[in-house]
């Protein structure tokens, strides 16, 4: 591992609920509900910006983020929904590629070149998680982390 960044001991609601916090501090629409306190073994500043774009996008694309963190066993899952139009089915894997955004229903008026998403899936990957990007049947997309407890 090349990494430069060690892993160590990282109070994950801590981390969701200061990007939560900024984001409502700005005005944004965006909640955390969940737990007290997730501890996991990881590299915080590298989850911090994979956390950070996905809340970043929930608000940018779907006008609010909704954080809610789920603690197991086994690891954590986090959610973050948003209200907006969703992506269209045959573009979800594709958006986890760098450079690749939606036309149409995500306007360039955002600004960004396509990177966040990729970020974050090689931030969640190198942590031996998951991340999921799942249309919500009333509306809005959600993005689902799950990350090992290690």
């Amino acid at each position: 591992d090349t990494d430069p960044e060690p892993r160590r001991a990282v109070d994950l609601v801590a981390l969701l609920t200061t990007l939560v916090d900024a984001a409502a501090d700005a005005g944004q629409d965006a909640r955390y509900d969940g737990p007290d306190r997730a501890v996991l073994h990881a590299r915080p500043l590298a989850l911090k910006r994979a956390f950070a774009n996905l809340i970043d996008n929930a608000v940018a694309y779907g006008g609010s983020a909704r954080v809610a963190l789920r603690d197991g066993p086994a690891g954590v899952t986090v959610a973050i929904a948003d209200d907006g139009p969703g992506i269209p089915e045959a573009e979800l894997d594709r958006v986890l590629q760098p450079f690749q955004r939606i036309e149409g229903s995500r306007s360039r008026a955002t600004g960004g070149v396509g990177l966040g998403l990729a970020i974050a899936l090689q931030a969640v990957e190198r942590e031996g998680g998951r991340l999921s990007l799942v249309n919500r049947p009333a509306g809005g997309l959600t993005a689902e982390v799950s990350l090992p407890r290690h």
